[in-house]
């Protein structure tokens, strides 16, 4: 007999484990974190295996440079003026600012043959520190060139490059530090130098004394003119001549280094159209070459006893070369 009564019938559902609904995201996390321990440990060892000199190297570039500008890659050495790797020498791309100098059209013969093995990279610094195959010597014209590069780069990491000017001249390095709108190196009729031009000078100076080249230091202002009779720009301008000499010496220049303290006045201007611009206003470093530096000391009497002059040498040459009879031989 067929039952009334409908077929019941029971499904079990399989029930997942409790964790199912976490997914992988733990992971994830986790290996975030082992990453970051990885970086953190290769710090550390970083650290320990660099010298002073490479950390700072390091350190200068984290500071200066970005992995989003495409004409300064944080990650490329070749085009560092010291490339350096964690071995402590130097790096085999080729240092395109030491090669400009062996090349055969500057200095000719390599300058790392005059320095002991590593010299270079154990000593190359940035800022206040110049490179160690400038240092301790008199430069020419040509190694004057990587001087100015040098004094550029302090520059332009103290934002300061508008307000500096370099040329390479026959007589040498000349640098010029003028007024901008934004920036005044001396307060209006006044030899007081602003804080901002202080940073510079104050980088600058321990720079320029690692060198036995001496320099010229002129000041000049504008044609703006004094009510005043006692006190003009003659005077306005030998006065700031001074400050920014004394400033250096201060800073580490050495006294022996500055041959020459000049007051210019308004005599001459750099922006004639506009003889009140702050171009007008400004302090000139003039480093001279050995040959210049000669000169100029020959042109103020120093030297002309032991050195004779052009007209003396030719003096003496003619002497030299007079014909002698034979009765003045047998007479000698």
């Amino acid at each position: 007999m067929a039952s009334n009564h409908p077929t019941i019938i029971v499904k079990k559902k399989r029930r997942g484990h409790h964790d199912d609904h976490h997914g992988g995201a733990w992971k994830v996390a986790f290996a975030d974190f082992a990453i970051a321990m990885m970086a953190f440990f290769m710090v550390l060892w970083i650290m320990e295996i660099a010298s002073a000199d490479e950390r700072e190297e390091i350190q200068y570039r984290l500071q200066n440079s970005s992995v989003f500008d495409n004409m300064d890659n944080l990650f490329d050495l070749r085009n560092s003026p010291f490339p350096i790797d964690f071995g402590g020498q130097a790096s085999p791309f080729e240092n395109p600012v030491q090669s400009k100098l062996n090349g055969p059209d500057t200095l000719g013969p390599s300058l790392h043959q005059q320095l002991p093995e590593g010299e270079i990279a154990a000593n190359a610094g940035r800022g206040r520190e110049l490179n160690s195959i400038l240092k301790g010597q008199h430069l020419n014209a040509a190694q004057l060139e990587m001087l100015a590069q040098e004094v550029a780069e302090m520059a332009d990491a103290l934002s300061a490059s508008s307000n500096l000017v370099l040329e390479l001249v026959p007589q040498g390095l000349r640098i010029l530090i003028q007024d901008t709108d934004r920036q005044a190196m001396f307060g209006r009729g006044s030899a007081i130098i602003t804080p901002f031009f202080e940073d510079m000078l104050f980088e600058l100076a321990p720079m320029l004394g690692q060198i036995k080249n001496r320099l010229v230091i002129s000041g000049h202002t504008d044609n703006t003119h004094f009510k005043s009779s006692n006190y003009g720009n003659w005077e306005l301008s030998g006065d700031r001549a001074m400050a920014a000499r004394q400033f250096l010496v201060d800073s580490g220049l050495p006294q022996a280094n500055v041959l020459q303290v000049v007051a210019m006045a308004e005599r001459m201007l750099i922006d004639e159209a506009n003889p009140r611009s702050g171009q007008n206003r400004r302090i000139e470093l003039m480093i001279l070459t050995p040959e210049a530096d000669q000169q100029l000391a020959m042109l103020f009497g120093k030297g002309t006893q032991s050195t004779p002059t052009a007209i003396e040498h030719a003096r003496q040459l003619a002497e030299a070369n007079q014909p002698v009879s034979r009765l003045d031989v047998m007479v000698k």
